[in-house]
């Protein structure tokens, strides 16, 4: 086992520039670089297994991205295979790994071992970056996934089961196409450590503990102690952030105490809080800090103490030495309690949402009953850190949420995401929440833009974007660098939010449904004489068709089908003659009865054979003197083929590439050889 300690540590350290600094540095525990605290707290629990954090100048560098030469090295050391890179080493698996390379013991490992392979060439690249779905995919083969067992389209399939066996917790990841950063690493690896198995054999084994206190740290004689008991470390430091932090001893097969995970929720974030009493208060923060020097951040903002109001709740992030404040309010109807009202651990809420209850909150919800209206005081982690009368009025909900493309509502906590149902017929929107007897309300929120998203310049209508920003596109959580950098168009931002400081820290971009229209391919049928229409009263009539329900009508006119890349809308009678195969953008509306109905025809504009040179990255495209923006999911269809595909294939392709635009934005990328 110590072996594999060994080799552990080595895939850790092999992050080069990523984790290291020079000999003889001191270690860092704080970056001046850093401001999340999931990042930091996994950087310091790696500290713990013998790896020196950041670089000597005491920034960690968390953006810069690996290449796949580097993360296959780590994930040959992952595996504890150190001591067999010999017979590797003089073999060539792909023609552009030579065995001169550095990196082709671990590559040639690798691909013998099966978890990583390479391109359809047959070549390996291994000074290209390594994307996300690469690394992700590489991580689960190791705990034990196997290809056969994963349904869907690589790296999506990947993808999806690793959001769901934990591997992919708090790492920040949206794109399986981008790039991925050192931060994201370091929280993968963390991920590691307790991420479900696969049904195959896994090549991450550690045994980890019960929840306890991290009390003391001997770095000279070499012992941790935690829930009373103390470890001999499999890699003594001096030292840790981490000392006073409930959290799971990390064990080796010999008993040693490899590292301590702890007890962090989504934002590195302890279990006490405090909820400010008045406006501007700091009561309470020195007791929960430990100390009088601290940084503040609400929202995930940079903060002072007189930005702090009545009812927002305090927690301390130990990684950073940091307060983390949350000013997220839901009014609720309490359903139910465990173990009983006078005590509770957990609260069901918002239409069954089971939510942990701090031990703050107890004093406050064991006065309140279940059957009553309250108002919750959320931390930044989505725990319950107290609760008020909602009947009383003196305190309001406030709460938001961004409904995915799939259709999941997810709650805006402090600067994280809380999942707390499903509900598609808000699809790609920004909702207010509250529940009552009858369960889940939501409510669509717009406005507050102003003006034009310009990326480069950071302004959304002349405000400054924060720091944090949390940017939505179609329902899907972007980053700001996936936008057109020559900005966004106001008629896209469904809804922005202004904080606390005045800047902008939430945008939600309309895409693909944008303002109740439909962008995609015209399926039409000429010929035939008797259609399905939408007819008013007659919803329930046999002659109905589907998704679009009506009576039997005849009609000599065309009709019409919409083909978009996730559904067909129609067919109905269009009331105007469209080309067949024509990509058209559609306004609808929705009837009385529910029923979704055409509107109005556009056809979009048309940009020709445009090469790959006029591409500006995947956000912007130049043709004809003009910059077009385009959206992070635009859809793409293969003319050759008659199938939609990603942008990224789409590009890859080859042949010939047409754009069609509407108001100033690419909707529809079309390709053919």
């Amino acid at each position: 086992m110590k072996k594999r300690i060994l080799t552990w540590l080595l895939a850790i350290s092999m992050l080069g520039s990523l984790l290291t600094v020079p000999a003889g540095a001191a270690a860092v525990t704080k970056f001046s670089d850093v401001s999340d605290s999931y990042t930091a707290t996994a950087v310091e629990t790696l500290r713990l297994m013998g790896v020196l954090d950041g670089y000597g100048d005491g920034t960690f560098r968390p953006d810069t991205v690996l290449n796949r030469a580097q993360f296959c090295k780590m994930a040959v050391y992952a595996m504890d295979g150190s001591g067999e890179l010999g017979r590797y080493s003089t073999v060539t698996i792909f023609p552009d790994v030579k065995p001169s390379h550095w990196a082709s013991a671990y590559i040639n490992m690798a691909a013998r071992k099966g978890i990583i392979s390479g391109f359809a060439d047959g070549k390996f690249k291994p000074g290209q970056t390594v994307t996300a779905g690469q690394a992700v995919t590489i991580l689960m083969r190791g705990l034990g996934y196997k290809d056969e067992d994963m349904g869907g389209v690589w790296p999506q399939s990947y993808m999806a089961e690793a959001q769901t066996n934990g591997l992919l917790k708090s790492t920040g990841i949206t794109s399986a196409y981008a790039g991925l950063t050192r931060a994201q690493a370091a929280k993968l690896f963390l991920n590691l450590f307790e991420a479900k198995h696969g049904k195959g054999e896994a090549l991450f084994n550690y045994k980890v503990g019960e929840e306890v206190y991290l009390t003391a740290v001997d770095g000279g004689k070499g012992t941790m102690t935690a829930g009373g008991k103390t470890y001999t470390m499999a890699h003594p430091v001096a030292s840790t952030s981490l000392i006073g932090s409930k959290g799971k001893a990390v064990l080796n097969s010999a008993g040693e105490i490899l590292t301590f995970l702890p007890i962090t929720g989504s934002n590195g974030i302890s279990n006490a809080a405090v909820i400010i009493g008045s406006n501007g208060s700091a009561a309470g923060l020195d007791s929960l800090a430990g100390g009088a020097s601290y940084s503040i951040y609400k929202n995930g903002s940079l903060a002072r103490v007189k930005d702090l109001k009545q009812y927002d709740v305090a927690t301390y992030a130990s990684a950073t030495n940091s307060i983390i404040v949350s000013d997220t309010r839901v009014t609720t109807y309490y359903e139910s309690c465990k173990p009983s009202p006078s005590n509770p651990v957990t609260i069901t809420v918002l239409g069954g949402k089971e939510l942990n209850v701090l031990p703050t909150a107890v004093d406050s919800l064991s006065k309140l009953k279940p059957g009553k209206q309250i108002v919750l005081l959320l931390t930044a982690d989505g725990q319950v850190a107290g609760a008020e009368d909602a009947d009383k009025g003196n305190i309001r909900g406030n709460a938001v949420a961004v409904v995915s493309e799939k259709g999941d509502v997810q709650l805006v906590c402090g600067g994280a995401l809380l999942n707390i149902g499903t509900a598609s017929e808000y699809a790609g929107q920004a909702v207010a929440v509250s529940s009552d007897k009858g369960g889940l309300k939501l409510n669509k929120i717009s406005g507050g833009a102003g003006g034009d998203l310009l990326p480069m310049e950071g302004t959304l209508g002349g405000k400054k974007l924060a720091d944090n920003v949390m940017l939505f596109d179609g329902g899907r959580q972007i980053a700001l660098s996936e936008l057109s950098q020559t900005g966004v168009n106001s008629g896209r931002v469904s809804y922005a939010r202004t904080n606390w400081a005045g800047q902008v820290d939430l945008i939600v971009l309309n895409s693909g449904l944008a303002e109740d229209v439909i962008y995609g391919r015209a399926v039409v049928n000429s010929s035939t004489s008797k259609v399905w229409v939408w007819y008013p009263g007659h919803e329930n009539d046999e002659e109905q068709q589907e998704g679009v329900n009506g009576s039997y009508k005849e009609t000599t006119s065309q009709t019409i089908s919409i083909e978009t890349a996730s559904k067909t809308y129609g067919p109905i009678n269009s009331g105007n003659h469209v080309s067949n195969g024509a990509f058209v953008a559609v306004s609808i509306k929705t009837s009385s009865q529910g029923n979704l109905m055409f509107t109005r025809f556009d056809t979009m504009s048309k940009l020709s054979n445009v090469s790959s040179s006029a591409w500006i990255g995947k956000t912007a495209v130049t043709f004809g003197s003009r910059t077009y923006e385009v959206p992070s999911n635009v859809q793409c269809y293969n003319d050759d083929t008659g199938k939609w595909m990603t942008l990224d294939d789409a590009k890859a392709y080859g042949g010939t590439m047409n754009l069609y635009v509407y108001d100033g934005v690419v909707r529809i990328v079309e390709v053919k050889a």
